[in-house]
């Protein structure tokens, strides 16, 4: 047929395309695997240069060898000659176990395959030898059942065979193969040579660290040499001191003070006496002495046979030990120890103090422990530093000598001016009082007013003289002077005041200025500042001391301090504005709850300005418009049944709803707060009437409530007119704003306990006196504060604190309530440790109740 020789020209070409996509295929393949070979070894290159040590290097090489092939079972064992031993540096296996550096006898492992490529010097492969062959011709000893798969290669550095590297397979569909077999022979040499390089950088580590030990003994001999030389050199300026002690010393005593300590830098001088002879040389003296036993050593006594006396009559430096002092006793030269000669010492050192070849008395030093041991290079020494010593007493008696003289003459002439001089002193003192009068707090002592505003007025000139010239201004207000002044009276008050001007006072550097301008406020400059943190931390510091107890008779008060900063950051600025700044921060902090420090920055002007409005505001709001109650349910933290509610006022200003804290300190200044609390009292009682469950209802009143029997009574006839059971509504006040010395509040208090109102310390754990409240206050309930309950669930301390107190309240017959839990943690601590009931985010949110007069307007 005529297609049939084109059918077969075309799958002849297709045939050949094929062979040559065949070929092409397997000369990628290849290529590929160059390529893996290729960056195997660059990597076992890079290995030998950054590993830092052999178990760095090992398990580095097996995450390679697998990649080039199955190497889950590997190791690598290294033969050394020295003893005939092999050790396995790295071996990881499924089924066995062999200790890292583990050493075997290469006796025992040379029959085996192992041994067999380290004998033979060449590479075996399991599948590809008979291994019953190599038993038979005892080529290898059947050590056991054999792997399903065994490759192992010898590791040869030149003509030596140094180890074997092997992997091995127990899996019967994975084995080696013959390229795998020349691969890893390939690979082999790569890995000697790293090795090598390795072993190399240890020999050369190993040689640096023989020469730093030897740099290290010459540094030693170096150093003996300095050591050496330092104590001729400490020895010179001894000698040096002991010298100029003559021109230095104030008088005898303290020139042998000095003396004493001079001699102490060259050897120990626990126990030493100076012992000096009188002119008629029949007496000895001891003007300084410091001895461990005899403190009551006698300072004169007549000459006898001490070793004193000895070396005095010798004229030589001596050094007697228990055998030189034994053999002195036998000769009779010295007497056993008596109450002229002192407790026998250990080791005894003296030298004579000689002057133009004359013994004037003896330097001594001795010990009566085994623990110092003198030698006779100290005595040497002793006897070098005496000479110096001897010439420089003489000199400074010559030197006393001078001055009794000068002293007797300046004696004469000071008692004819002393008349003249006191007649002076007399009117400068006058001078000094009356200038002090003027510039001073009489009760404090302190600067007054004027005083610091001249001071403040240098500052100000220092700052304009000088830019970088900084300081601040503080002003500090007490907490509860007038609570302590109206109960204790003004002895109290005065006592009191000086206390805290002496607290204050701790808290600044002495080119500070503290001053007083009156009542309980002070003002501070303090000068110098590097930043405004300097003057923060002092302001911390005053606020910690105020807050520890005042101790007056045999109980204990407490206040604190509330501080405002004004940093001068202007040439321009006056006096008057930092005091107002500083001032205005003050009062700023006190409106936070007190016990702080608040730094002066436009914000609080423009607060003060907004204070002024919305005081404003507020004297012209309708209570039944303009505020809104906001009502939580006290819940039982075991079951979450409501046991009580509390109920809070809101002022609502246009779109804004205010919380109680940003408007009652205005109520508070205003005096608006007693009228906003009766309001919320009388529809606290239309709640109570309407609502069908018998549940308390708690309402935070102010503390001026307590002060007037009158306010107390005008509380009570709104109960009375809405016709409440008293029992049903609790009275919170903020244990801040109580004192617990005041007999007005005490009164108050135990009025409404007796109409049946139950009283609850809100706040409670906020200040350091609230066990106070608890013990000496009617209060039948007890509100923890929020930021003390929400470190429950964090603190250990405070989770014991807690219990502690509920325990303690369990044993008073009181309520104990948690306000602001709003976490689940806070939630589990607080059961955990006993409180009965909580208000918070987790146990609900709050109701919103309106009047009478928005209800009828809906």
């Amino acid at each position: 047929m005529p297609n049939e020789p084109q059918l077969s020209t075309e799958s002849r070409d297709i045939a050949r395309l094929r062979k040559a996509v065949t070929r092409l295929k397997s000369i990628a393949l290849k290529y590929r695997q160059s390529e893996v070979v290729q960056k195997a070894l660059f990597r076992i290159s890079e290995l030998a240069s950054s590993a830092r040590d052999m178990s760095e290097f090992y398990p580095a090489l097996h995450a390679i060898i697998d990649e080039l092939m199955m190497a889950k079972n590997f190791f690598v064992c290294l033969f050394d000659n020295t003893n005939d031993m092999v050790k396995f540096v790295y071996f990881v296996d499924e089924y066995d176990d062999v200790p890292s550096n583990e050493q075997f006898p290469a006796e025992v492992l040379r029959q085996g395959l192992t041994g067999y490529v380290m004998r033979n010097s060449k590479a075996f492969l399991l599948n590809e030898e008979d291994f019953s062959a190599l038993v038979e011709s005892g080529e290898i000893r059947d050590l056991g059942s054999p792997p399903v798969d065994w490759l192992g290669v010898p590791l040869r550095s030149g003509e030596r065979v140094i180890g074997a590297m092997v992997v091995q397979s127990y899996t019967e569909n994975v084995g080696y193969t013959r390229a795998d077999k020349e691969l890893f022979m390939f690979v082999s040499q790569h890995i000697v040579n790293a090795l090598e390089r390795i072993r190399q950088r240890e020999f050369m580590r190993e040689e640096i660290d023989r020469q730093t030990a030897n740099l290290r003994d010459i540094n030693a001999d170096l150093e003996e040499q300095i050591a050496e030389r330092k104590r001729a050199e400490k020895l010179s300026a001894v000698l040096y001191a002991i010298s100029e002690l003559t021109n230095t010393s104030e008088s005898m005593a303290n020139f042998f003070k000095q003396l004493h300590r001079q001699i102490g830098l060259l050897m120990n001088n626990d126990n030493f006496f100076v012992a000096l002879l009188d002119d008629d040389r029949k007496h000895i003296r001891f003007p300084y002495y410091v001895d461990e036993r005899d403190t009551q050593l006698i300072d004169r006594r007549p000459l006898g046979k001490g070793l004193t006396e000895f070396v005095i009559k010798t004229r030589k430096p001596v050094y007697v030990d228990e055998a030189a002092y034994e053999q002195l006793l036998k000769q009779g030269d010295v007497e056993g120890p008596t109450k002229y000669y002192g407790t026998r010492p250990t080791q005894w050192l003296g030298s004579p103090l000689l002057v133009d070849d004359e013994v004037i008395g003896v330097l001594s030093v001795q010990t009566y422990s085994d623990e110092v041991s003198y030698k006779h290079d100290d005595l040497e020494l002793l006897n070098f530093v005496s000479q110096h010593v001897a010439v420089a007493i003489e000199r400074r008696r010559n030197a006393d000598e001078v001055r009794r003289v000068n002293a007797f003459l300046e004696k004469k002439v000071a008692e004819r001016t002393e008349e003249l001089v006191n007649e002076i002193e007399r009117r400068k003192k006058i001078e000094e009082k009356l200038f002090y009068d003027a510039h001073h707090d009489t009760l404090t002592g302190l600067p007054n007013r004027s005083m610091f505003t001249e001071r403040l007025q240098q500052a100000l000139n220092q700052k304009r003289r000088f830019p970088s010239h900084n300081f601040a201004v503080l002003f500090v207000d007490l907490d509860r002077f007038k609570d302590i002044n109206d109960s204790l009276g003004h002895s109290a008050g005065d006592e009191f005041l000086l206390e805290a001007s002496r607290r204050i006072g701790e808290c600044v550097r002495d080119n500070d200025t503290v001053a007083r301008l009156g009542g309980d406020e002070f003002v501070i400059l303090l000068n110098l500042v590097r930043h405004i943190e300097d003057a923060k931390d002092v302001a911390s510091r005053i606020i910690e001391h105020m807050r520890q107890p005042f101790v007056f008779g045999e109980t204990e008060h407490y206040s604190g301090a509330s501080v405002g900063i004004a940093e001068c950051k202007s040439r321009n600025d006056s006096a008057e504005r930092l005091l107002r700044d500083a001032d205005a921060a003050m009062y700023q902090a006190k409106s936070m709850g007190r016990g702080r420090y608040v730094v002066f920055d436009e914000s609080i002007h423009k607060d003060l300005v907004a204070s002024l409005h919305r005081e404003a505001e507020l004297r012209h709001a309708q209570f039944d418009q303009d505020f809104v109650l906001q009502q939580f349910d006290l819940l039982t933290l075991v079951d979450g049944k409501p046991q009580a509610r509390e109920v809070l006022v809101r002022w609502q200003r246009g779109d804004q709803l205010l919380t109680a804290q940003s408007f009652l300190n205005v109520a508070e200044k205003t005096g608006m707060i007693l009228s906003l609390d009766h309001w919320m009292l009388t529809r606290c009682c239309e709640i109570l009437r309407e609502q069908k469950e018998d549940v308390p209802i708690y309402l935070s009143l102010s503390t001026k409530h307590l002060y007037k029997l009158a306010d107390v009574k005008a509380l009570l006839e709104i109960i009375k007119n809405a016709g409440i059971s008293p029992k049903r509504l609790v009275f919170e006040f903020s244990e801040t704003e109580l004192s617990d010395n005041s007999k007005r509040q005490l009164t108050a208090l135990r009025t409404l306990a007796d109409a049946g109102v139950g009283l609850a310390l809100n706040e409670f754990g906020r200040s350091s006196g609230a066990l106070q409240y608890l013990l000496n206050y009617p209060f039948t309930h007890v509100k923890l504060d929020p930021r003390f309950v929400s470190e429950t669930a964090n603190s250990e301390r405070a989770g014991v604190m807690v219990r502690n107190v509920v325990k303690l309240c369990n044993e008073l017959s009181i309520t104990i309530a948690a306000a602001g839990i709003d976490t689940p943690e806070q939630l589990q601590a607080l059961r955990d440790a006993g409180v009965q009931i909580g208000v918070g985010k987790q146990l609900g949110e709050p109701v919103w109740l309106q009047s009478k007069e928005k209800q009828e307007a809906i």
